[in-house]
Parts: C-alpha cells; sequence; structure tokens
C-alpha cells in the first residue's frame, strides 16, 4: 500500500526469508563463513543456532545460492517432531531418490546406494535441516549413524544442523558425546548490534529504491531497537507497520514518537505483554563518526571485487555454548547493482547504444539504427498481406470477429471467465514494465526459464508474464528442478483447446487475450511458438498495437509458419542457413532480422546438465538396474540396446492411453523400449491394462526396487515396453544418453535433448511417425514416413547402430551456447531504444503543443 507513495519498487520489510535482502552485519557474516567452509570439508556436523527471527533460513538460502551444484547435491528438510523413521523417509524425500518400501533396513539401504552412486560422479550429499531443536533425540541418533556410510575414506553425508538454542541443550547432553565428537564448527547467532540495526533498516530499505523518503530521525533508530531488540523479524514487522502509519498519517518523516506510538499498537494487538523493551545504548560522537568512516569506506570499495572469505580454521570441533567474538571473515561486500550502461547520468539515465553494442560478442546490427517509422511501416505491410492470405486460408472476416468479440456477452463466451488459471510465486507481483512471452510446448518453456533466470541479473529487469494457450499440464513439468532453472515467476494458462479448428478458436482468444493485456498492461509481447491458438494470440495483440518479438524467427514448422514472423517487429534468428533462407523466402526485410548465436535449446538444457549423470548412475536412482532382465544384469546397455520413450497422453481419455500404447507395440523392433512417464500417466495406464489382458502381457509397470520374485523377472523377460516413473528432467536425459533411439512428442524438452545428444529420434505428427529434426541445416524438411510406414520404420529402426561404450556418455556439444546472453542483450537494446523514441516523441508532441498554445495566444 505505502510502496507507491514512497516510490519503492516492491516490500522492504516482507516477513519472508528472501536472500536479495540478506545484511551482512558481524554475525551473519561470520555464521555464513562457517557454512560454507563446512561444505568445503564435505564431512561431518555443522551446528547454527539462534533466536526465532534471526535470519537463520535466510542464511541457509543464501548459503545454497551460492553452492557449486556440480560438486555439491544439497537438500533440506524442516523438522517437526520427526522420530528416526520418520527422518529417514524425509531425507529420502529431500534428495529426490524414489523409494516403494518402507521399513527402516529398506530405507537404509536406498539412502546408501544413492549416496554411493552419487560420490562415484564425484559430488557430494549435503543435508540441511532446519528448526533441528525439534528432531527426536533418536532422530538425531539416527543422522550420527548416518554419517559412518563411506566409500573409501571418503563421507557420503554432511549434515548441517540448524535450530533455535534448544537445540544446543539437546547436543550438549551427555548421551550425545559421539555426535558432539563429529561437530566440525557450531555458531550461535545473536540479534543485531545497536549500530547494526540502523544499517539493516537503511539497507532493506535502499534495495526496492529508498531515496531518503521518508526520513528517519535518530530518535527513530533507537526506538526501532528498544522494541525490536535487534531481531531481524522483529525489525521487518515493526518497520513494516511504522511506514504504513506514516503513508495513512501523510508523513514524509518518522520520529521516535511515531515508532512508540506504533509499537505500543502493534503489541496490544498481537499480545506480546511478555516482552520487555531493551535498552538503548546512549549514542557517542566517536560511534557516529566510526559508522560515517565506514559508510564512506563502504562507498569507496564498491566498484572493487567483493572478498571471497577464506576458509576457515576452527580449532574446537566441540559444540560451544558461547558465541565466539573473533572475527572469522572479512564481511562479504553486497552486490551493487548493475547499470543501465557506464555511460548512464541522472539528466540522460538511458543506454548509448554505441556504447552498448561495441560490448556485444558480434559486430553491432543495423536494426539496432533503423528508424521505428521504417519499422512499423513495413510491419503495416506484411500484417495486410498476411492478413489477406489468412481470409483466403480460412474463409474469415478478421475485423468482423474482432467486432462480434468486442460485443460478446457473458452468454456468448461462457467459459471465457472460468477457463483462466493462474500460477505464480510468492512476490511475483512486483511493479514494472511487463514483458508477456506468449510459449505453447514444455521446450518453449524451459528455454523462457533460462531467459528469465538471465533477467534476474540486469538492474532493470522487465516483468516476464508466460501465457500459455493450452492448460496448464505439460507446460512445466519439473517442479523439482526449481533450484536448477526456476519456472517464471508468473503464468497464465487460457485454456484453449488444443485440437480446435483455427476459425473456432479465434473468438475465445481474442477475448481471453484481450482481458490479459487489459489487465497487465505489457509494453510487448515475446513469441515462444507456433501453434495455431499461439498465432491467434499474437495476432490479437498485434491489432491491440502491442509490439511483437520474434525469439528463434525462420524456424516455424505449423501449418501456418508465415503469420509471426511478417508481424514481429524484431525477430531473433538463429545464425543458421535454414532460418535466414526461411526468413528471406517470407520476404523479410533484412534490417528487421538479428543474428543470434548459439541455440536456446543448448543454453536452457546446459543449465540442468549438471545434476544429469551417467546411465549407471540413473539406473541405480530408478531402480533398474540389474533385475529388469537376466540378460541386463551384467551391462546394461551396452548387452541389451533399448529405445526411449517420453510419449504424453490425456490420461481421462481412455481411448488415448490404449492408442499410445499399440503405437509403441507396433513399432517393428527387436530393442525393449524403456517407458518414462509421470505419475498420473502410470495410473492411468494401470487401469488399462487390467481391462487389456493382452496388452498388459507385452507391457509392465516397473515400480519400487530391490529383489524381485521370480515370477516378476519372467514378465519383465517377456514384455517389450517397461513403464517406469521418471518426473525428472535430468534422469530423463541420462536415460537418454544410452538409449539407441527415442520415440518422443514434438515440442517435449526430450525432443530437443535427442538432436543435441545425437540419438536418432522419432515424433508421433499428422497419425504417423516422423523422423527428428524437422528441419535440416539444408532447409529442407525431414523424412515422413506416411505410406507403409511399418516397414519403412523396421528399415529405418534397424539402421541404428547398437551404442558403444562412448555413446553411453554422450554429452551436451560444446560451443553452440550464448544464445541466452545475446538474447537478453538484444532486447534490452531494443527495450531502451523504444523508450528513447517515445520520450523524444513526447517531447516533441510538448513542443508542437507549446507551439500551438502561443501562437493560438498570439492571434487571440
Amino acid at each position: 500500500m505505502y510502496e507507491s507513495h514512497f516510490g519503492f519498487h516492491g516490500q522492504p520489510f516482507q516477513l519472508n526469508p528472501d536472500p536479495a535482502f540478506y545484511f551482512n552485519s558481524r554475525g551473519h557474516g561470520r555464521a555464513l563463513a562457517y557454512l560454507q567452509y563446512g561444505v568445503t570439508q564435505s564431512e561431518g556436523f555443522i551446528v547454527i543456532t539462534g533466536e526465532i527471527g534471526a535470519g537463520k533460513t535466510t542464511l541457509l538460502r543464501m548459503l545454497l545460492e551460492g553452492l557449486d551444484r556440480q560438486k555439491v547435491l544439497p537438500a533440506q528438510i524442516v523438522s517437526t517432531q520427526l522420530e528416526s523413521g520418520e527422518l529417514l523417509q524425509a531425507i529420502i524425500t529431500a534428495f529426490g531418490i524414489p523409494a516403494s518400501g518402507t521399513s527402516k533396513p529398506h530405507l537404509i539401504a536406498t539412502l546408501e546406494a544413492f549416496l554411493t552412486a552419487l560420490a562415484a560422479q564425484g559430488r557430494h550429499a549435503l543435508l540441511i535441516v532446519d528448526e533441528a531443536q525439534n528432531l527426536d533425540p533418536r532422530a538425531v541418533e539416527e543422522l550420527r549413524m548416518l554419517s559412518n556410510f563411506q566409500l573409501g575414506n571418503k563421507a557420503l553425508l554432511q549434515s548441517f544442523l540448524v535450530g533455535q538454542p534448544e537445540l544446543r541443550r539437546i547436543l550438549e547432553s551427555p548421551s550425545m558425546e559421539q555426535l558432539r565428537q563429529r561437530v566440525t564448527a557450531s555458531y550461535h547467532l545473536g540479534p543485531l548490534g545497536f549500530e547494526e540495526t540502523q544499517g539493516y533498516v537503511e539497507h532493506r530499505l535502499k534495495h526496492v529504491g529508498w531515496t531518503d523518503r521518508p526520513t528517519f530521525s535518530p530518535e527513530a533508530f533507537d526506538s526501532l531497537y528498544r522494541w525490536t531488540g535487534g531481531v531481524p523479524r522483529r525489525l521487518n514487522r515493526l518497520c513494516n507497520r511504522v511506514l504504513l502509519a506514516a503513508f495513512l498519517d501523510g508523513r514524509d518523516h518518522i520520529d521516535g514518537a511515531l515508532v512508540e506510538r506504533t509499537a505500543e499498537e502493534l503489541r496490544q494487538e498481537i499480545g506480546e505483554n511478555d516482552f520487555t523493551p531493551v535498552a538503548v545504548p546512549a549514542r557517542s560522537l566517536g560511534a557516529l563518526a566510526a559508522r560515517e568512516e565506514a559508510e564512506a569506506a563502504e562507498a569507496a570499495a564498491a566498484a572493487a571485487p567483493a572478498p571471497v572469505p577464506a576458509p576457515v580454521a576452527v580449532e574446537a570441533p566441540a559444540v560451544s555454548a558461547e558465541p565466539i567474538d573473533k572475527p572469522v571473515a572479512e564481511p562479504i561486500a553486497e552486490p551493487g547493482a548493475e547499470p543501465l550502461a557506464e555511460s548512464a547520468t541522472e539528466a540522460d539515465p538511458l543506454v548509448d547504444l554505441d556504447t552498448l553494442d561495441a560490448s556485444l560478442p558480434e559486430p553491432p546490427s543495423e536494426e539496432l539504427l533503423d528508424d521505428v517509422d521504417a519499422l512499423l511501416a513495413a510491419s503495416a505491410r506484411h500484417l495486410e498481406a498476411i492478413e489477406a492470405q489468412v481470409r483466403d486460408d480460412a474463409a474469415l472476416d478478421l475485423d468482423a470477429i474482432a467486432g462480434r468479440v468486442l460485443s460478446a456477452t457473458p452468454a456468448d463466451l461462457p467459459l471465457a471467465a472460468a477457463a483462466v488459471e493462474r500460477t505464480e510465486k510468492m512476490g511475483a507481483r512486483r511493479r514494472g514494465e511487463v514483458l508477456l512471452c506468449l510459449v505453447d510446448t514444455e521446450s518453449g518453456a524451459l528455454k523462457l526459464a533460462a531467459l528469465v533466470k538471465g533477467l534476474a541479473t540486469q538492474a532493470d529487469a522487465p516483468r516476464v508474464v508466460l501465457v500459455n494457450p493450452g492448460a496448464r499440464a505439460r507446460i512445466w513439468p519439473w517442479e523439482q528442478m526449481e533450484r536448477l532453472l526456476p519456472s517464471p515467476d508468473e503464468a497464465l494458462h487460457l485454456g484453449l483447446p488444443a485440437d480446435a479448428a483455427f476459425e473456432r478458436v479465434l473468438p475465445l482468444a481474442f477475448e481471453r487475450m484481450g482481458r490479459v493485456i487489459d489487465e497487465l498492461q505489457p509494453a510487448a509481447v515475446l513469441l515462444l511458438g507456433e501453434s495455431e491458438a499461439l498465432q491467434t494470440l499474437a495476432l490479437c495483440a498485434h491489432r491491440r498495437g502491442l509490439p511483437l518479438v520474434r525469439l528463434e524467427a525462420g524456424l516455424g514448422l505449423s501449418a501456418r509458419p508465415a503469420l509471426l514472423d511478417p508481424l514481429s517487429e524484431l525477430l531473433l534468428a538463429p545464425a543458421r542457413p535454414a532460418p535466414l533462407r526461411a526468413l528471406r523466402r517470407l520476404g523479410i526485410d533484412a534490417e528487421r532480422v538479428v543474428s543470434i548465436p548459439g541455440q536456446l535449446r543448448v543454453d536452457a538444457l546446459a543449465a540442468v546438465w549438471s545434476e544429469v549423470s551417467s546411465l549407471r548412475g540413473a539406473l541405480m536412482r530408478l531402480g533398474l538396474p540389474y533385475d529388469l532382465d537376466p540378460g541386463w544384469s551384467g551391462q546394461f546397455g551396452a548387452e541389451m540396446p533399448y529405445g526411449l520413450a517420453t510419449h504424453h497422453f490425456d490420461v481421462n481419455d481412455s481411448h488415448a492411453v490404449v492408442a499410445t500404447v499399440t503405437r509403441l507395440l507396433a513399432l517393428p523392433q527387436t530393442d525393449k523400449i524403456v517407458w518414462l512417464m509421470d505419475r498420473a500417466g502410470i495410473q492411468a495406464l494401470r487401469m488399462r491394462l487390467a481391462e487389456h489382458a493382452d496388452l498388459a502381457t507385452r507391457v509392465v509397470l516397473v515400480e519400487g526396487d530391490g529383489p524381485r520374485a521370480e515370477a516378476e523377472r519372467d514378465r519383465i523377460a517377456q514384455a517389450r515396453v517397461l513403464c517406469r516413473e521418471v518426473d525428472s528432467l535430468p534422469d530423463q536425459m541420462s536415460m537418454l544418453r544410452g538409449a539407441r533411439w527415442a520415440a518422443v512428442d514434438a515440442g517435449q524438452v526430450m525432443a530437443d535433448a535427442a538432436e543435441l545428444l545425437g540419438v536418432p529420434a522419432l515424433a508421433w505428427q499428422d497419425g504417423a511417425y516422423v523422423e527428428l529434426p524437422l528441419v535440416r541445416e539444408s532447409g529442407s524438411p525431414g523424412v515422413r514416413h506416411v505410406a507403409d510406414q511399418r516397414e519403412t520404420l523396421a528399415v529405418w529402426l534397424s539402421a541404428q547402430p547398437a551404442p558403444t561404450g562412448q555413446d553411453l556418455q554422450r554429452e551436451l556439444p560444446e560451443g553452440q551456447g550464448g544464445a541466452v546472453e545475446a538474447v537478453l542483450t538484444r532486447l534490452r537494446a531494443w527495450r531502451v531504444r523504444r523508450a528513447t523514441e517515445a520520450q523524444a516523441a513526447a517531447s516533441l508532441r510538448e513542443t508542437v503543443a507549446a507551439a500551438t498554445a502561443a501562437a493560438a495566444a498570439a492571434t487571440a
């Protein structure tokens, strides 16, 4: 409520832990140094305690953000009265380990097998237990027993215990002597000091754009410390209410009296009468001078690289009941906000395009310096041509349809309000420029996630909202992958029918897209896809006057590939012959096309590649290595080639389930097929197999792990298709590395991965299997196996060689990345250029208006 009044671009004192607001106080810096030191040791226990609200969770999130995931695999659990058996299950779940059994021996064996496979990859597992004071003593002892897991002389599991002061009392009990001997370091995180309290408040305010409005008197900071004792969460709660009170009172200055009044009100509201305000130290001139000197030194060092804390040698391994006073590491400098450009000034905050282009990895494009009027005129000419084409193809009158949509009543569009689904993360609705990104496949969503992750490093990053024409399913099916490549913060799923005809979906798409535009008021629309529904939304946005930016221009494969490219104001095309020739054939002006080095799909997959393991590691995690078939128990993959399937189907359509299974069984091959599915697919398939005995003999659901009965082994040995639930993208790609061939869905990330890894792949499209990729470097389409497909596919499948040992370790191609950085750089320059032109046009309008007014006054 008060943010816009004071000019903030976010909430400065939100209660949810956010590492972006991390304040490197003396205590927090030392605690973080202990945690970082513990990671380098890769064994033993680190114990961090602190009062409620001291910032322990924020500290952990800071640590997690800085970990090298290629060396460390972290997992975090929040204990709530966990007993030993529950703790084991929680640990296995946190690491994402599939486990079907619940007995303690089974859980321990599963965890040890996973940790051993992880160590074989040169990585170690880090378990973080938050709120550890709630652990049952037997659960704490269980943690100590788990620390005995070793591979040679290397520990397999390291644990960090974080909790309230009660945790220390638990660890000091006589029964915990053995665990205390394994504690590498411990630290108690206390409240902020008196001077640090003011620094903390100012730090959070500056993070959201505070420019000394409102101002704070020294007495205000005294009262803030008095009523919070320097506890960060208390500070956040009180400061939030103080700013709200200042806004409601219309004040731009906060004094001690306002803080005292607000604190008393808050105390009465929450019933915190047992809290006693702390004594406030007297302010001395020496302390103030020292703080001013420290601020000056911090400003002078802002341009220098932040010092990296050296590993900390901890003399006493046992848990200490007293905090350590001597500094352990130098404070870590807060990363400064990246300026828009080095040449920016207060008078001219926009980017100098010459300076920006000089830093690009390729020569500057003339498109960046082209006149916007020429671009709009060219776009208008192409729009006229393409609308004529659409009218001819579909016999549509777009103007009539648009008029009908605008005049439609709720009764005319009964699904309009109910079908749009919104998903957003906590705190996603920040202010600022909005860019809509139209995405219609999971491959496009993964690429967008890579772009959004890159945008987070830009100081002036816009708010990107994903708009999915269809349902939420299949756009982002990897919830557990958020720590590797986070999904967009906000998404709108419009629920348009995927199989509807173009002329039927157009009115509904116009209505829903119109509501999105009216609510969010975007500055532009990015396009990452090509379906007819997506093209319809793009046409709606264009008719509303929004500029379109086409990512991966020239790669359209749909029935109407010409629609998106001619309508777009900016086209970012891969620097490859086929897309550029395709754009040239459409008559696209060369000045509107910018070549981008690398491929977005390479950058997106590279972001998760750090957790793609060897084939054997994936088989161990998935319970597939030894008991699938007697012929597979030795060297799986080399002895028994397999095809990999990742087909999806509508789980609510029984006919679609049976049709997909029948399609796979009809493939003329002798290889087994390992079909990777999600949980909903497994459940739907189980129901269909129960109804179709002929399918049940050839299709087996491989569930659980461990030893299998002889009857189950026989069924697995005789089956053609083995179905396994695998919802982890890194695990799916690990299985793909060893496959002889793959059957995928068009638009799946696995289709991109298969091509990049060199795995021969087929996709089901238009009632037939189609060889991927559909577009070759020569520009000609891939071979479509339509007539007598079984015979043609038999030749194709038999021509695929059995994988060699090297094939089982296929790698992503090197030197094909860099697309994300290039796209973001071009987008930023384009946005700045449009802002410059808009500013110039506004200035011109003001000048003309002033001249007109002056002329009218002179005439009068």
